[in-house]
């Protein structure tokens, strides 16, 4: 018996999971982590370094244990506050945009730039929660 490396904790669990992405029936696992490239701890770094480094983060954390325990891939989707994307998660937009335009006949152009808006302005508001809080009880 081999210990699974990675984040074993009996709460540890993931975002998102979905089925049919990469192939029929097949169960893709995600992870998601919003950074904000202008703290004081990136100044200094590229920032394709800094989203190579979360997305490492992401999969030292978890994809093991998924590979491994749930059988199914793992893809960690990393997003700046300013709107950028990670490279994994690019590849996961395109291959989503590319199964909505051909499942609603729509073009790819519309649907990837839907999507992108409202990433956008998810994004915008998770920055504003994090400054002002939520209006909630």
């Amino acid at each position: 018996l081999q210990a699974i490396p990675g984040n074993t904790e009996e709460r540890a669990r993931l975002d998102i999971s979905a089925r049919g992405l990469w192939g029929p029936f097949q169960k893709t696992m995600f992870d998601v982590r919003i950074f904000h490239p202008n703290a004081d701890s990136y100044k200094d770094r590229d920032i394709k370094s800094v989203y190579t480094q979360h997305e490492n983060i992401k999969k030292k954390e978890y994809e093991q244990r998924v590979i491994q325990v749930e059988k199914c891939s793992f893809v960690p989707l990393v997003y700046s506050t300013s709107g950028g994307i990670a490279p994994q998660a690019h590849v996961f937009h395109k291959r989503l945009a590319e199964l909505i335009a051909e499942k609603t006949n729509e073009e790819y152009r519309d649907v990837i730039s839907m999507m992108r808006t409202k990433l956008s302005f998810a994004l915008l508001k998770s920055v504003l929660v994090s400054v002002r809080g939520s209006r909630g009880k």
